[in-house]
């Protein structure tokens, strides 16, 4: 049974440009999130909305041997359920095309997890829950999403997922204090972060 990765690109632009495809010292934000995918993923999978922006992604994905999926108006859920009805796919990790610190060390956390838990979410110390960065198992998943009326809302399919576990942003700063693998770039002003905390290092 493969291992996925749900690579999310459905964001708003940046200064006309498509979110993943945003240059940051000469490449786009999607390659430094494609570099970061696990050795272990066997099927990398880019969420694009349209033949479009297929064609805009299309070259960079098949450079790192990945593939699309058309999700028109879909959000989280109804695409990794039409990722996981495919056969072969036993555990999904998701990202967002936009996180170009993300370290192999964290995605491959995130994924471990699903090896004990039918699902990994990130949450901050309010309860409230980001699914950009999560992993889950698909069987669980997908009984989950059906269990919820197909309804494409990540929340009402969570309620059905029994075994998950919900990892504190907190818990994370022991792989770095500043969290700076989870910036994402929905900005100019966050692409230049980006841009110092890369010169630093």
């Amino acid at each position: 049974m493969q291992v996925s990765t749900l690579i999310l690109t459905e964001f708003s632009e940046i200064g006309g440009v498509r979110r993943g495809l945003v240059k940051l010292k000469g490449r786009p934000l999607l390659h430094y999130v494609l570099e970061a995918v696990p050795d272990e993923v066997d099927d990398i999978v880019v969420s694009v909305r349209d033949e479009e922006e297929a064609r805009a992604y299309g070259e960079l994905v098949e450079e790192h041997f990945g593939r699309l999926m058309l999700s028109g108006s879909r959000g989280i859920a109804s695409s990794l359920y039409q990722l996981m009805s495919e056969e072969g796919s036993e555990r999904v990790l998701v990202l967002p095309c936009d996180a170009p610190l993300l370290t192999v060390e964290f995605t491959s956390m995130m994924l471990d997890l699903t090896r004990r838990f039918s699902a990994a979410v990130l949450t901050d110390s309010e309860g409230v829950r980001n699914y950009l960065f999560s992993s889950f198992r698909s069987g669980e998943f997908v009984s989950a999403y059906n269990a919820a009326g197909k309804r494409d809302d990540m929340d009402s399919v969570m309620k059905g997922i029994r075994n998950a576990i919900y990892v504190n942003y907190r818990a994370l700063r022991s792989l770095d204090p500043k969290l700076t693998f989870l910036l994402r770039v929905t900005s100019g002003e966050d692409l230049r972060r980006a841009e110092r905390i890369m010169a630093s290092r």
